[in-house]
């Protein structure tokens, strides 16, 4: 060291070899190790240089997550959706019916249909004779039964009910979905039924055999109430007038003098009506009263107003399992429903041919239970007794 402590030449030449030689010890131990890596990426399939050419590994990972997304698209494409069974759905169905080959279909305006999540009802008038009309009705009950089991939405039973020209009931069968024939005669269909009921004019004209006039549990209407087969044979005998009929037929169809009527609103039968059309009561003359036992209901109004796109506001008494939502009030008032399930739930897309976007890009159907607007599908609201539900077109939303 020099006289002011500078290292001499000698000694700093020794200290930077040193250095030099830790470094060089670093930097080999680094590429060893690199080898080493890369001797075992390669190994694997991989490519060790990967990060420099933006290649293999990174292309690897980006196949494999969109191998993932297109595996969770085919998941979403293939899973089943929910089906809706709409009233059209119904006359549709109505509209090609077949039982075993036979042609039993009916347009639109010689029925009338209302569907809840207890069933559906099917009403008609026909002047068909009284053998005819019951082998008919029947054989459309089962058809449509079979076509209400084949949709898989639960729906338990099929009511058909057949009026002559003056709204009297001719007929009344009640046919489950469960197990409902699609071959056989009268008495194979009827002893299929949960219950029938024949009128006593009508049954007067049958060659019934051993076939009883009533069997079962009496018909029920929406509501929950017998349907009313007057079991005596009249003075007058039963109204099948062709234009008495075509005139019933076409009040019928309209839901003007239903005895099914909208939900559990139930219409007047037509003027003049000589007949028995009331929707309450039991089988009558000695026939025992067959109503079925009755779950406590709920039961709710319904109003649908379609003013905002040219319709009209209507409103129905509706009655309701428990546990019934508001989706479940608008489908029991027989409104033609147009609807479909989404990630939120149930989605009402159109009521009575009222459809989303007619007004414009914002206006649809938008529902209120007393009076409050719920932020979450009808689906999921649950109704308690004696609420009111609105369903409203609104041009924004």
């Amino acid at each position: 060291m020099s006289d002011n402590g500078t290292p001499a030449n000698g000694q700093q030449s020794a200290g930077g070899k040193r250095t030099a030689r830790v470094i060089l010890g670093v930097l080999a131990a680094a590429l060893i190790a690199f080898c080493v890596w890369a001797m075992s990426v390669y190994a694997q399939g991989g490519d060790p240089l990967a990060w420099a050419t933006g290649s293999a590994a990174f292309q690897t990972t980006a196949d494999e997550t969109d191998q993932a997304t297109s595996q969770d698209t085919a998941s979403l494409q293939e899973s089943p959706q929910t089906t809706i069974v709409t009233t059209d759905d119904v006359y549709t169905a109505l509209a090609s019916l077949q039982f075993d080959g036979t042609d039993v279909s009916l347009e639109k305006d010689a029925v009338h249909v209302v569907l809840s999540a207890d069933g559906i009802w099917v009403e008609e008038a026909s002047s068909a004779p009284a053998s005819d009309m019951v082998l008919a009705c029947a054989r459309r009950s089962a058809a449509l039964a079979s076509w209400a089991s084949e949709q898989g939405v639960g729906i338990p039973n099929v009511t058909w009910i057949c009026e002559d020209g003056a709204g009297a009931v001719r007929m009344a069968v009640t046919m489950p979905t469960n197990g409902a024939p699609a071959t056989g005669d009268l008495a194979t269909l009827l002893s299929a039924a949960a219950g029938y009921g024949i009128s006593g004019d009508a049954y007067a004209q049958l060659d019934a055999g051993d076939i009883p006039q009533f069997a079962g549990t009496a018909p029920t209407l929406p509501d929950g109430s017998a349907v009313t087969v007057d079991a005596d044979v009249t003075s007058a005998g039963e109204n099948l007038s062709a234009a008495d009929v075509a005139t019933r037929q076409k009040d019928v169809s309209s839901g003007e003098a239903s005895v099914a009527g909208s939900g559990s609103s139930v219409r007047a039968p037509a003027a003049g009506s000589g007949g028995s059309a009331s929707a309450t009561g039991s089988q009558s003359q000695g026939q025992p009263s067959q109503s079925p036992t009755q779950e406590a209901k709920v039961r709710a109004t319904v109003t649908i107003d379609a003013r905002a796109d040219g319709g009209s506001s209507s409103s129905y008494a509706v009655s309701l399992n428990p546990g019934a939502t508001a989706y479940d009030a608008l489908v029991a008032t027989g409104a033609s429903v147009n609807a479909r399930s989404t990630a939120m739930g149930v989605y009402v897309a159109a009521i009575n041919g009222y459809a989303e976007k007619d007004q414009g890009g914002e206006s649809g159907w938008k529902y209120a239970v007393n009076g409050s607007y719920p932020n979450y599908s009808a689906g999921a609201c649950t109704l308690s007794d004696g609420d009111a539900v609105t369903w409203v077109y609104v041009t924004s939303a």
